[in-house]
């Protein structure tokens, strides 16, 4: 999910699965006392966080998240600016590995036109890494990025809260969360169901995606 922040006079943003540290220590438009704000990005923000999906496996010891972000272009940005890509720390599960990163200007075939420039590097002392994005080229942007991170028992978490950080929904969000052959659901944060095409699927979708919890599955063998 995405969160927004000014550092050093300059727009910075926050995508991804964030925590609750992470928000408190690096995003500044925090809900105020009595709930959320229901306000738009400062006007120095090139781009809106519009919708995602999010692709949840359990391969083998691990969780593999596969997102596809999608960021509407608001006006003209810098050669290159920085979004901030951070991962859940608990104490349920381990460390994590950035394992590839593609960006295009649209949702249209990646052919057409090909990927744009971006790369990412590690955030020293914080759960996270630093992507780097190309300027935008057209009106939308499209993210498409893979992590792995460490289980340390049945349980995975993806954190979906950073959209408070916006002020606003996203149009639209779909997870899908895929566990091991054997494996059986015992709690899901959100109102996931079972597909009929495919054994150990579950599928969930919203539109004005504006959630309070984040993704929480746990299952037992």
């Amino acid at each position: 999910m995405i969160g927004s922040r000014s550092a050093a006079g300059r727009a910075v943003l926050a995508l991804g699965a964030a925590l609750a540290v992470w928000a408190c220590a690096m995003n500044a438009s925090a809900d105020p006392p009595g709930g959320p704000a229901r306000r738009r990005p400062a006007d120095p923000f090139t781009l809106r966080f519009d919708s995602e999906h999010i692709c949840l496996s359990i391969v083998g010891d691990s969780l593999e998240v596969r997102g596809t972000y999608v960021l509407l272009c608001r006006g003209e940005a810098p050669a290159t600016f920085p979004l901030f890509y951070p991962f859940p720390r608990d104490s349920l599960l381990g460390g994590f590995r950035m394992v590839s990163l593609r960006v295009r200007a649209s949702l249209a075939d990646p052919g057409e036109g090909g990927e744009l420039d971006s790369r990412w590097e590690s955030v020293p002392g914080v759960f996270a890494v630093r992507w780097w994005l190309p300027p935008c080229p057209g009106d939308t942007l499209v993210a498409a990025a893979v992590y792995r991170q460490a289980l340390r028992s049945e349980y995975a978490r993806y954190i979906v809260t950073t959209t408070r950080a916006w002020g606003e929904p996203l149009r639209h969000a779909g997870f899908e969360i895929r566990l091991p052959a054997g494996a059986e659901p015992l709690d899901f944060s959100f109102p996931f169901v079972r597909s009929e095409a495919e054994a150990g699927l579950y599928t969930y979708a919203a539109d004005e995606f504006y959630p309070d919890r984040d993704i929480i599955v746990r299952w037992r063998r």
